[in-house]
């Protein structure tokens, strides 16, 4: 809803006003024969124009408008008002509409019974914290000899490849580590290589993608000449008493168990709880109809953009790359978030009311409130 406030002023108000603005920003005209600063108003005026009436209204409603909203605490803008300005025969008339949400009712925030959701920690959870500790601790060793390349190894190489007879630029490489089955070579490079061992000499045929960034390569087809020089194996330690040695304090794997699991359901309350706050939140927002002012809604709205643009730029992305990086458009992501600009707008509003009539200080009190006043419920 919008509330409608009208101030008028005198001639004899308005011609202060306009000296005072004369007064405070004179200096920055320039007449001949005067001091800046001291030029009258009128010469500054026929020599620059009508210069000094923005600055006096502005002066003007910004006073009027301050003192209005003093005696009247019930009005608080969401947004700067559209102002009118219309001459009157004795002085000019500013007439302000003033964007202020809808009075609404609050709907029932106490006595209520939600249903609880708990994240538990399972030994699946565990077992795969485990495994990726090993795995960052895994190694490369050399493959005993006679071993057969495999998907996974890493083949050392030599390379030379061809095109026509011809080497061509960038095709050549001493001692390159190439992970069978990374499909970092082009075509079926790496499948030619499995079951190959250290020493093996072979050719390479393979074709180059149409799409080549290199132009003269799209297309053609190449003969690699590749030696096998090492072949490497990941090893990945075993989940046992070393593995706690190495990665924690604790000397035992059932100890260095126990102390994952307690990192685990520790995280697992912290996530638990957080869902239990935005369930009793949308059980009490769904009890109170709140027509959200389309101001407040492009206040949060501009925000939550402007956050996410902010957290793409860290990351070296656009909206618009983001957008194409996840298969959708500009347009259906700024949909999304307006709908949780008017979800968010929504709470806040509820939040303030429940505050204020409960005389709670802030946002973490009222929320301790709610939390004191309703029931949480295991959900069967």
């Amino acid at each position: 809803m919008n509330v409608t406030a009208k101030f008028n002023f005198t001639k004899a108000q308005v011609d202060t006003a306009m000296d005072e603005a004369c007064k405070r920003e004179g200096a920055r005209y320039k007449v001949k024969g005067f001091r800046d600063g001291n030029a009258p108003r009128g010469m500054i005026e026929k020599e620059y124009g009508d210069v000094f009436t923005e600055p006096a209204f502005n002066a003007l409603f910004n006073k009027a408008f301050s003192k209005y909203l003093e005696g009247n605490p019930n009005v608080t803008p969401l947004d700067d008002p559209e102002v009118d300005i219309s001459q009157k025969p004795d002085g000019i008339e500013f007439i302000a509409v003033i964007p202020v949400q809808d009075k609404f009712t609050l709907g029932k925030y106490t006595g209520l019974e939600i249903n609880s959701k708990t994240i538990k920690v399972t030994d699946k959870e565990v077992d795969g914290f485990l495994a990726r500790v090993a795995g960052g601790r895994t190694r490369q060793i050399a493959a005993d000899k006679g071993h057969k390349i495999a998907n996974g190894n890493i083949a050392v190489i030599d390379f030379t490849g061809f095109v026509d007879g011809k080497k061509f630029a960038g095709g050549e490489a001493k001692n390159h580590e190439l992970e069978i089955g990374s499909h970092s070579f082009i075509d079926t490079f790496e499948e030619q290589l499995v079951g190959k061992t250290v020493g093996d000499k072979l050719d390479v045929n393979v074709t180059f993608p149409k799409d080549y960034h290199a132009k003269e390569l799209a297309g053609a087809k190449s003969v690699f000449k590749v030696e096998i020089r090492n072949i490497l194996i990941r090893e990945i330690p075993a989940i046992d008493d070393n593995l706690a040695k190495e990665s924690s304090e604790f000397n035992t794997l059932a100890e260095f168990k126990k102390d994952i699991r307690a990192r685990l359901e520790k995280q697992s309350k912290i996530e638990s709880d957080k869902l239990n706050e935005q369930e009793l939140l949308r059980v009490i927002c769904d009890n109170t109809k709140v027509d959200v002012h389309d101001k407040l809604v492009a206040r949060y709205f501009h925000q939550i953009m402007h956050d996410t643009q902010q957290s793409l730029a860290q990351s070296g992305y656009t909206l618009e790359m983001y957008a194409t990086a996840i298969g959708s458009t500009v347009e259906k992501i700024e949909k999304i978030q307006r709908n949780n600009a008017q979800n968010s707008a929504k709470v806040a509003l509820i939040l303030d009311a429940i505050a204020k009539k409960e005389n709670l200080k802030d946002f973490d009190s009222v929320i301790k409130f709610l939390e004191t006043h309703n029931k949480l419920k295991e959900a069967k």
